[in-house]
């Protein structure tokens, strides 16, 4: 009778809004789903890593978690229940001009015909959502809305018309020029990042379901560049016009989050077997988490960000497993999978 192990499960993780080197643009990051997954039985991901606007290629074994459910992941709090398909919901800021309405109208329609996306509702908040963008000390990029109860009341309205994943679309207010030339030119921080997780992150706190954020931006704004060439890891955000199509396929197959309690046919915490994150942003919820379990970490040393919380910093030195690359890291795990310990002379 043949041996049956259990799942090789890979969390893939690269923090928002932190001005990392690859998976801090527009879906740059993506071409590593692939990577791992054709090495790993199941890959945990986020939206940062899976988004680019009208592009988006997950393997079937792919989890696409937003950031705050991954959090509750981590603490063993939550587990990841796949699906076969959600009903998505649409929250829609009611401040965003009538043009741009119907430019999503017209792209939601398109991601129902070509990928079969069941869209089951679409609901305006009552009044438009006052969102202001703000770049902490660390360069890191965050936000505000001073209304997010409207947020939640249109929220709650779709999950009463049956929606079990929720896409938000909000108005998002103009980028520091600087910053947002920076972007394009693959120097620095999504300006917007920041803002956005903080809106889905409440939603999904409030709900326990599915959420992921589609920013919107008045029509001028919205044009293609066509005048300049963009960063290649940008070049996704700066050719079309609306980053919807990519949120709806990520959130039709999204898992549900459940209680960590219910075991049956669910991916736990206790399943996970390595997380991947960049080497100098490692005091997050999901690194310590994994640490305390002694889940391997491996810090990849190619994408450095704006934050300064590498394993020297945190004293975390002999604990993680440092990687020059992601190519590096994708060996450590085919060995972690493998069940091998590889020997120092090769190492080196």
């Amino acid at each position: 009778m043949p041996m049956t192990l259990p799942p090789f499960v890979t969390a893939l993780i690269i923090p928002t809004g932190i001005g990392a080197s690859i998976g801090g643009f527009g879906g740059d990051g993506m071409t590593l789903l692939p990577l791992f997954s054709a090495i790993s039985d199941v890959v945990i991901t986020h939206p940062n890593v899976a988004n680019a606007a009208c592009f988006q290629s997950l393997p079937a074994n792919t989890l696409y978690v937003e950031g705050y459910a991954l959090d509750r992941f981590f603490q063993n709090q939550w587990s990841l229940q796949p699906v076969h398909q959600n009903r998505v919901g649409i929250l829609w800021d009611s401040g965003i001009p009538e043009d741009m309405e119907i430019l999503h109208r017209n792209a939601i329609a398109a991601v129902q015909t070509v990928y079969g996306v069941n869209v089951v509702a679409f609901e305006k908040t009552a009044e438009p959502i006052a969102a202001v963008l703000h770049l902490g000390e660390s360069g890191r990029s965050t936000g505000k809305t001073n209304n997010p109860e409207v947020l939640l009341a249109a929220a709650e309205k779709l999950v009463s018309a049956g929606a079990t994943a929720i896409a938000v679309c909000c108005l998002m207010p103009t980028p520091d020029e600087d910053q947002d030339d920076a972007y394009k030119s693959g120097g620095g921080v999504d300006p917007i990042a920041g803002l956005e997780a903080m809106i889905s992150h409440y939603l999904v706190a409030q709900l326990q379901l599915p959420v992921a954020h589609a920013p919107v931006f008045p029509y001028e704004m919205a044009l293609p560049v066509t005048d300049h060439l963009v960063d290649p890891r940008a070049a996704s955000e700066f050719m079309v016009s609306t980053f919807l199509p990519c949120v709806l396929t990520g959130l039709s197959r999204a898992p549900q989050y459940v209680s960590s309690h219910q075991r049956h046919n669910r991916v736990n915490f206790n399943d996970l077997s390595a997380l991947v994150v960049p080497s100098d942003a490692l005091g997050s919820v999901p690194v310590l988490a994994a640490l305390e379990k002694r889940i391997p970490v491996l810090a990849v040393q190619n994408n450095p960000t704006v934050m300064q919380a590498g394993a020297d910093q945190l004293a975390l030195t002999d604990r993680i497993i440092p990687c020059a690359s992601y190519l590096e890291a994708a060996g450590y795990l085919q060995a972690l999978k493998a069940g091998l310990t590889i020997p120092q002379h090769i190492r080196i």
